[in-house]
């Protein structure tokens, strides 16, 4: 099983969100907020990197083991993060769809049709 080092080991951003390859590490605002939350959820201790690691490593490969399922890698993140979170105690699943609703109405309708349907198949 892959190990994810923790962020601390990864390379430094630039100020404009890319990397000494001058790739941009997000393609979307909410993948940088996914990443942030799961930064601090681990940082509060609320679970253990190796949790983490376990299940975005779970998440990635049932994605790449449908011919059907079609989640990006920061979609994966979320998944992960929200199964943390349900397995922890700390929300639940009418807490976090509410929260996603929320969200859509902060974010703009181009996002929000990238991650509806993936909410929608993996609810």
């Amino acid at each position: 099983m892959t190990q994810m080092p923790p962020p601390s080991s990864q390379p430094p951003l630039a100020a404009d969100g890319h990397t000494a390859a001058d790739e941009p590490v997000f393609q979307a605002p909410w993948e940088a907020k996914a990443f942030a939350i799961v930064n601090q959820l681990a940082a509060d201790r609320q679970y253990s990197w190796t949790e983490w690691n376990n299940q975005l490593v779970q998440e990635i490969a049932t994605a790449e083991s449908s011919a059907t399922d079609s989640r990006t890698y920061y979609e994966c993140w979320l998944q992960a993060c929200e199964k943390l979170l349900i397995a922890k105690g700390l929300l639940d699943a009418d807490a976090i769809d509410q929260k996603a609703v929320d969200l859509a109405q902060e974010i703009d309708a181009d996002q929000w049709t990238v991650i509806r349907p993936y909410r929608k198949l993996n609810r």
